[in-house]
């Protein structure tokens, strides 16, 4: 069969709850406009890495942010709509891949 070398990101914002993902990448909001630096190194800083595992534990009402997310780490947080935006991750089942 074909084999996917694209792995498809999404950001915290489209994450179904529950689902185990692994952070992809910190990108940009031009909603933060200058801000943005300081709150992509924030996220760094509170454990938001590259290939850390990271799953959605709840929504607010209707779906809506602010969600609560946990870290592999253990560390819970709260995100803004803003801050889940710039939080690009993948799913757990693309991580094996056949680069390993």
């Amino acid at each position: 069969g074909l084999v996917m070398l694209t792995i498809s990101t999404l950001s915290l914002l489209d994450l179904p709850a529950h689902q185990l993902a692994y952070i992809d990448t910190i990108t940009a909001n031009p909603h933060f406009a200058e801000a943005d630096d300081s709150i992509s190194k924030r996220l760094y800083d509170l454990g938001f890495l590259p290939d850390t595992p990271i799953k959605v534990i709840a929504k607010g009402l209707f779906g809506k942010p602010p969600f609560a997310v946990q870290l592999a780490t253990g560390g819970q947080f709260s995100l803004r709509q803003d801050e889940l935006a710039k939080i690009q991750c993948r799913f757990a089942d693309c991580h094996r891949g056949s680069n390993e």
